[in-house]
């Protein structure tokens, strides 16, 4: 009579097989805080509290894991609410405060420029020509410059800009202090980035105020 098939694995030995080997748990590592107020708030001898066992092991620690992990998330949902202590979604301030986005700058430099756009201050005449100018200027672009290494030369070809005028001649604010609003002239060669403009005036401009932006001749 031949042997079963399911008898073949244990022929020489012990019937009953030694329990598997346990798999070695890795080292005790800090309690988190989530797992610390886990411990903390279950009844008296529910879970033990060593890490060698593998029920506390098990049961606790994958648990506290996962709050553990809902708190990191919350903490940085929270961090990335403020500018000061943004770090992943500053292209999503860029964007929302119209500024470039700039990966390639360090994180305190794209903060510093997103915390500028921000702290508006008083408004003044002094800080809306300077808004007003700065869009004025990036029409301009940047000017080639000519030196022993030459130009790089890109699949668009090389851009040839022309060095920015006196920009004092390129537009003119006109204001009507009776009805609390000003008219911002622009020559009409210009093209600058009116929408983008537009949500910097907004910033700085008291609510009361309004204004407008036409494009003329001569300012």
């Amino acid at each position: 009579m031949s042997t079963p098939p399911f008898l073949m694995p244990i022929i020489g030995r012990d019937v009953n097989p030694p329990t598997r080997f346990q798999p070695t748990l890795p080292p005790e590592q800090p309690f988190t805080e989530a797992e610390i107020a886990f411990m903390e708030e279950s009844p008296p001898g529910l879970f033990p509290e060593n890490q060698d066992s593998n029920f506390g092991y098990l049961i606790r620690r994958i648990f506290s894991n996962h709050m553990q992990t809902v708190v990191d998330q919350l903490t940085t949902i929270y961090a990335e609410h403020f500018v000061e202590t943004s770090q992943l979604f500053l292209d999503d301030w860029e964007i929302d405060l119209g500024v470039p986005v700039s990966p390639n700058l360090t994180v305190a430099q794209r903060r510093s420029i997103l915390i500028a756009r921000i702290n508006a201050g008083m408004f003044t005449r002094a800080t809306r020509d300077t808004t007003i100018e700065s869009f004025l200027l990036a029409t301009f672009g940047t000017v080639v410059q000519f030196s022993p290494d030459g130009i790089p030369l890109t699949p668009s070809g090389v851009p040839l800009y022309a060095e920015a005028g006196d920009i004092s001649t390129m537009y003119r604010v006109v204001e009507d202090l009776t009805n609390f609003t000003y008219q911002i002239r622009i020559i009409n060669t210009m093209t600058p980035d009116e929408a983008s403009m537009r949500r910097a005036l907004d910033r700085i401009t008291p609510a009361g105020i309004s204004y407008t932006i036409v494009y003329v001749p001569v300012p």
